[in-house]
């Protein structure tokens, strides 16, 4: 039996989740899909496992989606990094999610800082229960809400945040022992 995809516990699985959302993070800011085309193409070279093929299938399928999604929008929503990020946690890209805000996180500070900072932990945290990784889980969490019970109201509408702050208390609450 062939193991499940898991990018924390096999390189192989992590450089392809890497290549893949890096490819799609730069599909979204050149507003064309060579990016992710180009890297699937590359990766289909390399001698990957049938479940990196599988997980390759099924994030160009969600990237598919949200491209249909963003370009669909006016053009000014098209760049709002909170409207971005609200479609990427619809289709459970928490990887990518990550890695959109994470690229806003570094060029501002003080508040909106913390606050991308506990976004990014949020999406964080989703992204390692996907993998069973559910101590690791509610310690992010635990970071995450800390912050976001405090200001929710700077959250933009577009990325709805109370769902989330429910959804993490729910993690907490359910932690192992």
């Amino acid at each position: 039996m062939e193991n499940l995809f898991d990018p924390f516990e096999n390189r192989a699985d992590r450089d392809v989740r890497n290549i893949l959302g890096s490819a799609f993070i730069s599909m979204l800011h050149q507003n064309r899909q060579d990016p992710v085309t180009n890297a699937v193409a590359a990766l289909d070279k390399e001698n990957i496992s049938g479940r990196a093929r599988k997980y390759i299938k099924y994030r160009c399928d969600c990237y598919e989606r949200v491209w249909h999604g963003i370009t669909s929008w006016p053009a000014d929503r098209a760049g709002d990094m909170y409207a971005v990020a609200g479609l990427l946690w619809d289709e459970q890209l928490f990887f990518e999610c990550h890695e959109w805000l994470e690229q806003d996180f570094r060029r501002v500070q003080g508040r909106e800082k913390q606050l991308l900072q506990a976004l990014i932990r949020t999406a964080g945290t989703f992204e390692l229960l996907a993998y069973g990784r559910v101590r690791a889980a509610v310690s992010v969490a635990q970071k995450a809400l800390a912050v976001l019970e405090a200001s929710p109201s700077l959250i933009p509408a577009v990325f709805d945040i109370q769902p989330k702050i429910l959804r993490l208390k729910a993690v907490i609450r359910n932690r192992p022992v």
